[in-house]
């Protein structure tokens, strides 16, 4: 027991001293910012679905025809990613994560009840 307590502090002690000493420390990716371009492997997917645009923590879908609907938050998740809540349009089932590639696009699943 003794063992892991030391270790513990040991190991916060050299984080936060690398952290303070340093003055800098790596953040999160910010959310995505404007339209983009989607591509999908659903069946017919990208006849109907065009991309995403995103506008400060909210995010709307794009769809064929310039029609736009399927509202959704943003949040991140402490890995990098974007986690799209879709709950203010009644799908609260529904969630996309997004992360994001050194190109600038990001790569995304959805998934459905968790």
């Amino acid at each position: 027991m003794r063992a892991i307590t030391r270790g513990i502090v040991i190991a916060g002690t050299a984080i936060g001293a690398a952290l303070v000493g340093a003055g800098t420390c790596v953040a999160a990716p910010a959310v995505p910012s404007g339209t983009y371009q989607g591509t999908t492997n659903a069946p017919a997917g990208e006849l109907i679905w065009k991309g995403k645009t995103f506008q400060g923590d909210t995010v709307v879908n794009n769809f064929a025809f310039g029609l736009t609907g399927l509202a959704g938050t943003t949040s991140q998740d402490g890995y990098g990613n974007t986690v799209i809540d879709y709950g203010s349009s009644g799908l609260g089932f529904l969630t996309d994560r997004i992360s994001p590639n050194a190109d600038g696009s990001y790569t995304g699943a959805v998934y459905v009840g968790g």
